[in-house]
């Protein structure tokens, strides 16, 4: 094709060009239409390169902003179904700093950004009005970081059990989201707990252990029970759980009470409670050290795996009853607090439920600091 300053040219694959041409290049300024109509962009170009325009996709999504060797670079604004993207971009992919909130409800993500995810410093507010401040890596909660929820009646119900952050780009499936979609109604004054709900996890009555667990369990349960009837040493209610019937729900007898399966009891929530966690993360979900305490007094301190209590910990009830020991996966294995049987066990246990504590404040505090520097960002 011959240089020219400027026409309409038609392409082989059915795209257009109208605007200027320099060199057989696109040159000055020009829209450029796809295939059949498909996507269009209108703007600057220099030598055949985009340089400042507006680039519609198929879809109805669009980009308006710096361009760089065809590659979206600098500032930009995305608008991607109901998400609107504004901020830097960097070879194609949102990079550096932006933020990106939906058009429909309040939820959004303020921070820093690597390869078009979420990634290293940043501040979550999702659609129930919870919020999330801390470190990030690659889309997801991960370092240090501080949860904060609505109150209970206010929380979203998680219907799904796949956890993305709510504005995260991992999360394009916008009608699962997480952190829930449905807001539920908080005209109720207590709220049993049929559901997740954002940013709650800590219940006041223990999990049972898998199902594959509760049949060991209750074998090593018979076991103990009989060895210690054998040697004549136990003794009337010393086995009684250490967390109070009334608090836990949780009928116990016998010396190996820990071990025996616990009757579920649906807990009755507040409407207007709130829990907050301030602590270690890992592929978005509360792991490592870190505190978790709700309005109505409930708190535990100590080691998390993926939203679970699971290590060495203490749990503190609304009533000021205190239960610590080793957990697994929300259930209490072995308990810090008996001294009447093989006190040197118990000791040792105790020894690492103290540790656990102390580590877990010392989380808490790297989350604090962690989350100011998130917020000025």
């Amino acid at each position: 094709m011959s240089s020219v300053s400027g026409g309409r040219f038609d392409f082989d694959d059915g795209g257009t060009y109208c605007g200027g041409w320099e060199d057989g290049k696109a040159h000055g300024h020009g829209i450029c239409t796809g295939p059949k109509g498909r996507g269009e962009y209108s703007g600057s170009w220099f030598h055949g390169f985009e340089i400042n325009g507006v680039y519609t996709w198929p879809n109805g999504n669009t980009f308006e902003g710096q361009w760089s060797q065809g590659k979206r670079d600098g500032l930009g604004v995305e608008t991607r179904g109901r998400w609107v993207y504004r901020g830097e971009w960097t070879k194609g992919y949102k990079g550096r700093y932006g933020a990106r909130e939906s058009k429909t409800t309040g939820a959004k993500y303020q921070g820093t950004w690597s390869n078009g995810l979420q990634d290293g410093y940043g501040s979550e507010t999702y659609a129930d009005g919870g919020t999330y401040q801390g470190q990030w890596v690659a889309g997801m909660r991960q370092g240090y970081g501080i949860r904060s929820s609505v109150p209970y009646g206010m929380a979203s119900v998680i219907n799904s059990p796949v956890r993305t952050s709510l504005a995260s780009l991992r999360s394009d499936q916008e009608s699962s989201v997480g952190e829930g979609a449905h807001e539920a109604t908080p005209s109720q004054t207590n709220l049993q707990v049929s559901g997740a709900r954002g940013g709650f996890v800590l219940n006041i009555f223990d999990e049972p252990p898998p199902k594959k667990k509760q049949a060991f369990l209750k074998r090593t349960s018979s076991i103990r029970k009989s060895f210690l009837s054998g040697l004549r040493i136990r003794k009337k209610g010393s086995g009684k759980s250490t967390t109070p019937s009334s608090i836990s729900g949780v009928e116990s007898t016998g010396t190996t009470s820990e071990y025996e399966m616990p009757h579920m009891v649906a807990e009755e929530i507040d409407a207007n409670t709130t829990e907050t966690y301030m602590g270690e993360w890992k592929n978005d979900k509360r792991s490592g050290f870190g505190i978790s305490q709700r309005s109505d007094g409930l708190r535990y301190e100590g080691e998390w795996l993926n939203n679970r209590k699971h290590g060495y910990g203490c749990t503190t009830y609304p009533n000021g009853a205190k239960e610590e020991g080793k957990y697994k996966h929300n259930y209490l294995v072995h308990s810090g607090k008996k001294k009447n049987l093989f006190s040197v066990r118990y000791a040792k246990i105790k020894e690492r439920v103290d540790q656990a504590v102390e580590a877990a404040l010392k989380a808490a505090e790297v989350a604090r600091q962690k989350a100011d520097i998130a917020v000025s960002r």
